[in-house]
């Protein structure tokens, strides 16, 4: 208790150097403790299942144009396939899951209510409940999706629709199938890639399914089984191959193969997508670790400078200890306490801090990370960051102050260049310079790269564009063209046209194809496109003739790139020649020159463009005028007509090709916040290392002034300390991050070479905020009365 009472008094003796160090010790803890719910909710997808260890996601794996290609998708008589030759799964399961579905709930009175459901509809098979842990809340779970028309509902979805949870025997229409509810399940947890709300029954669309065969792959159309107990996964990929013979082939000329991934790679695997549509890649989790580490060694870097500041003060405290009687064991515990005090003062501040930025972290990022104090992890992350920095931080500022002899510290007479680790103190004001630099300018980089990327020209027209998807299926081929010319003779609107997808789109289309009498297949991009298409986009024709306006397939255009991937130098030569694909020979009627199809971290593929009014998803509409927002309104009055059961939303181009590179914006903001913390912290340091020396150099600088030094000289003669360690910091902080930023790089087709000055500018901001940071200090030595600085010492 005494040790405690004396602990408290020199904390609050000295308020303001105890404020600085736990503002510190909590940014730092604040930051790591974020970091590290972040990697942890992130390594836990779906590992709450109970036999996680024997789950397996059958996945594809094809040879295309550079090289290997991966995809989550299957065909869809894969699951029977596999059920049937394969004995050692216990269960197998097939889910097809639809993003943007609309559902119907028809109503006693008036007309059905419409929802769109941008994620949770999936069909699948009741041996999904044998495959997966999801609780049935009421109803017939073990048989609720034998038949055809049963669905599954969340509770969450059952409360949004019905108003209650006790929805079983309701009824829902997807497309045009009304659907009866058989159960009601609970509501799936955040951290899944299997995030299903409504399970309608795959036997429904039975002959669609036998239709497709083995002829179609679909990203979203998946399958998952459950492993023997008795069986290891070396005997199931031992028959693989022999699989793959039976079913795909020996004429196998992509090379298709299956693999088999375990469900905990599932969300960490950046070769196939799942259903969360997000990955956390092991070397996404390594950085945000070394992120994390940064912040708690600079936070006890800066815990270390300003204690070893404030210690100079302290030198006559510990001589008159020691020379009434106490031991250097004693002094070290006392010092000790104090740092513990402060690291447990700074670990609950952390736990609001990190509240906070959480609710931020969730929205910005549309993630649930929680935090829980009856979570035994995050209890013991605390205890252990509180524990090490205790040690850490305390161990050598208590060693170094009470190993202080007795009759120098009464006096004052303490060297500087061994009495707080001379040496020890610069080495760590560097690490804290190279750290800050660091995010500096991998924060420059990112920003210049992402400038870089908006300024590209894709190739294509994409100003004022608007993408209004059409609802295929529900009317006829007449009504499509119908809609489309009535939109395209309002007041506001220019070109219009029927297509599957923009140039540039986050849905793709692929395909191989043959020139005719050949043997080589090619894989190329396919886009569906009426004849007003390359006009509204102004793709640029350099051979032959652009497409005709026709409902039917009867001729391709396709880009340079295509021209060369089947082995044509000049690509205008290729105009006249014939394809062959899906069992038809087509001309190719002209070139356009290369467009992305994707983002810019990917080179631009083979394209070809071909009539097919049956494919057509989209209308692409290019807008003018002064009144757009009416012109739009006046477009969802149209469309709401020919579609009556629909849900109407548009979308900018410019905004969709933005969201390619929302994971890219999203991670600059995050190292940017987390950049501003470690420099806040070092900012500390800084202060603490200006403070040392204007404790230090007091008497000399009262002794320079009487001698005739300006006060120019005397913020010189501080400047020094610490300038030769920015230039030290900056050279390591330098080589790390160009070795580090040419890996983020990499990930782009198209990206910028960092050059001196991007690293030169890092130098002037950490310069700067330098300046900032110790002048105040260093001036306000530099201008103290000179008999008060004499009288000091």
């Amino acid at each position: 208790m005494n040790l405690l009472r004396t602990a408290l008094r020199g904390l609050f003796r000295e308020k303001a150097n105890s404020f600085i160090n736990l503002a510190g010790l909590a940014l730092g803890i604040t930051g790591s403790l974020v970091l590290f719910l972040v990697i942890r909710h992130s390594i836990s997808y779906d590992t709450y299942h109970t036999n996680v260890d024997r789950i397996y996601r059958v996945v594809s794996k094809a040879k295309g144009n550079t090289g290997d290609t991966f995809t989550a998708g299957i065909q869809v008589a894969l699951p029977e396939a596999f059920r049937a030759d394969f004995p050692e799964a216990e269960a197998v399961v097939f889910t097809a899951y639809r993003a943007g579905s609309i559902i119907a709930v028809p109503q006693r009175q008036g007309e059905a209510k419409r929802y769109e459901e941008d994620k949770g509809v999936v069909f699948t098979e009741p041996s999904f409940f044998q495959v997966f842990d999801r609780k049935i809340l009421s109803g017939d779970a073990p048989h609720g999706l034998d038949d055809p028309n049963e669905a599954i509902i969340s509770r969450r979805l059952a409360l949004k629709y019905f108003g209650r949870e006790d929805a079983v025997g309701e009824v829902v229409r997807h497309d045009t199938i009304e659907y009866t509810i058989t159960a009601v399940m609970e509501d799936h947890p955040a951290n899944t890639d299997l995030p299903f709300d409504l399970m309608l029954s795959q036997v429904t669309l039975r002959t669609w399914w036998n239709e497709l065969g083995w002829n179609n792959v679909n990203g979203d159309d998946q399958c998952y089984f459950l492993l023997s107990e008795k069986a290891t996964l070396a005997d199931v990929e031992a028959r693989m191959d022999a699989f793959v013979t039976k079913y795909v082939g020996e004429d196998n000329p992509q090379e298709r193969d299956f693999l088999l991934q375990p469900l905990r790679e599932v969300h960490t695997d950046e070769r196939f997508s799942n259903y969360s549509r997000s990955v956390a890649s092991p070397g996404m989790m390594t950085g945000l670790s070394i992120v994390g580490i940064f912040l708690l060694a600079t936070a006890v870097i800066n815990f270390i400078n300003l204690t070893t500041a404030a210690s100079i003060k302290r030198a006559r405290e510990v001589g008159i200890r020691k020379s009434l009687g106490s031991s250097r064991g004693q002094l070290v515990i006392q010092f000790l306490s104090e740092t513990f005090l402060i690291t447990a003062a700074a670990a609950v501040l952390s736990l609001a801090g990190a509240q906070l930025f959480l609710q931020f972290l969730n929205s910005f990022l549309q993630t649930a990370v929680s935090l829980s104090l009856a979570d035994p992890y995050v209890m013991g992350y605390l205890l252990l960051i509180t524990t090490g920095i205790t040690l850490l931080a305390g161990l050598y500022p208590a060693a170094a102050v009470s190993a202080y002899r007795p009759a120098l510290a009464l006096r004052n007479m303490l060297a500087d260049r061994t009495s707080s680790g001379y040496t020890l103190r610069r080495t760590l004001v560097v690490v804290q310079f190279f750290i800050s630099q660091f995010f500096i300018i991998g924060c420059i980089v990112i920003v210049q790269q992402m400038d870089f990327i908006q300024r590209q020209d894709l190739g294509f027209a994409r100003d004022a564009v608007v993408i209004v998807p059409l609802k295929t299926g529900q009317v006829n081929d007449i009504a499509v063209r119908t809609l489309k010319h009535d939109i395209s003779q309002m007041p506001g609107v220019g070109q219009v046209s029927l297509n599957s997808a923009p140039p540039s789109s986050g849905m793709r289309m692929s395909t191989t194809v043959q020139l005719a009498g050949a043997e080589q297949e090619y894989f190329t991009d396919i886009k569906y496109a009426d004849g007003d298409y390359m006009q509204l986009y102004d793709l640029q024709l350099v051979a032959g003739r652009p497409l005709a306006d026709l409902d039917t397939m009867a001729a391709l255009v396709v880009n340079e790139k295509f021209a060369r991937t089947v082995g044509f130098t000049d690509p205008g030569t290729i105009v006249g020649e014939q394809l062959s694909f899906w069992g038809r020979t087509l001309p190719v009627v002209g070139v356009v020159k290369d467009f992305h199809v994707t983002s810019l971290r990917s080179a631009i593929d083979p394209v070809m463009l071909i009539n097919n009014l049956t494919g057509y998803r989209s209308l692409s509409i290019k807008v003018s005028g002064t009144d757009v927002p009416q012109t739009l309104r006046q477009i969802e009055a149209r469309w709401q007509k020919t579609y009556a059961d629909g849900i109407f939303h548009y979308q900018f181009l410019d905004d969709q090709i933005a969201s390619f590179y929302d994971g890219q914006q999203k991670a600059l903001t995050m190292l940017g916040i987390f950049a501003s913390l470690a420099i806040a912290i070092g900012c500390l340091g800084l202060f603490g290392l200006a403070t040392y020396l204007a404790n230090r150099k007091t008497k000399e600088v009262g002794v320079r002034k009487v001698l005739g030094a300006t006060i120019g000289s005397i913020l010189l003669m501080f400047s020094k300390e610490y300038a030769r360690l920015v230039l030290i910091g900056f050279v390591l902080a330098s080589a790390a991050s160009w070795f580090l930023m040419q890996k983020y790089l990499e990930q782009f087709a198209y990206r910028i070479t960092p050059g001196v000055g991007t690293f030169l500018i890092g130098l002037g901001v950490t310069c700067v905020i330098a300046l900032v940071t110790v002048g105040h200090r260093s001036l306000q030595a530099a201008t103290a009365n000179p008999v008060d600085s004499l009288r000091a010492e």
